[in-house]
């Protein structure tokens, strides 16, 4: 059996006339019983997703040679590498505000004003001391995780790409 993905059409009868070429209004009425047979899931065509796999009965009809039956391992490949490269993009965004988040905390804790609040409260200077450390792993973290995360997402797109070919 053949198959094909769903590309977000609005009607099982707008699927088979992309499918098939030149239907008679019978023969269209058998395609979308035969692919409503063949995909249970085309009950609800307003949930599916672009991309689903879609079984293609065979019918006397022939299928439109115009419309790339696409292997489904390409097209889900090229899906997963677009939702893993916006992902990468909001990832980026979210370290970025965290870096900066520690690189305010940390100008605050070396500025003079602070350091002048301190001077009269030896106990809140060892407290404040902590705090910069902590930052500054906080800091080392950040960018290991970021690196680490930028490795394992390049890797992933690697292999994504190598599957659509």
């Amino acid at each position: 059996m053949a198959i094909a993905t769903f590309r977000g059409e609005k009607s099982v009868a707008e699927i088979a006339d992309k499918l098939y070429a030149r239907l008679t209004p019978k023969q269209r009425e058998k395609a979308e019983a035969a692919l409503l047979k063949a995909n249970p899931q085309l009950k609800d065509i307003g949930k599916l997703k672009p991309g689903t796999i879609l079984r293609l009965p065979e019918l006397r009809a022939k299928a439109r040679t115009n419309r790339t039956l696409e292997n489904p391992v390409t097209q889900i490949a090229a899906t997963l590498a677009g939702e893993l490269g916006a992902y990468g993009n909001r990832l980026a965004e979210h370290v970025d505000v965290a870096q900066r988040a520690t690189n305010t905390e940390q100008t605050l804790l070396k500025s003079a004003r602070f350091k002048a609040v301190l001077a009269n409260a030896p106990h809140l200077q060892e407290l404040a001391d902590q705090a910069t450390r902590s930052l500054e792993g906080r800091s080392k973290a950040i960018k290991q995780r970021q690196g680490a995360l930028e490795t394992a997402l390049k890797r992933a797109l690697a292999d994504l790409e190598e599957m659509k070919r």
